[in-house]
């Protein structure tokens, strides 16, 4: 997963972003960050890396939302 790719479309209009997509993604980023938080010893680069990802991922849904109205 690449964390720069939704950095990348912020930059889009919102109307070209895909609300399956960022679910799929936010739904999968949260799974990874719960791994990364459970593994033993605690993979705080993982973590962060998904902690990043998923804010990228609800910052692009709620760019959705507002655009649908």
């Amino acid at each position: 997963m690449n964390e720069w790719h939704g950095l990348v479309d912020a930059q889009k209009p919102p109307e070209l972003i895909s609300a399956n997509m960022t679910r799929v993604l936010c739904v999968y980023t949260a799974l990874f960050m719960r791994f990364a938080w459970m593994v033993q010893p605690r993979n705080y680069l993982l973590l962060a890396s998904h902690t990043t990802n998923e804010t990228v991922q609800l910052y692009q849904f709620s760019r959705w939302a507002k655009a649908q109205g």
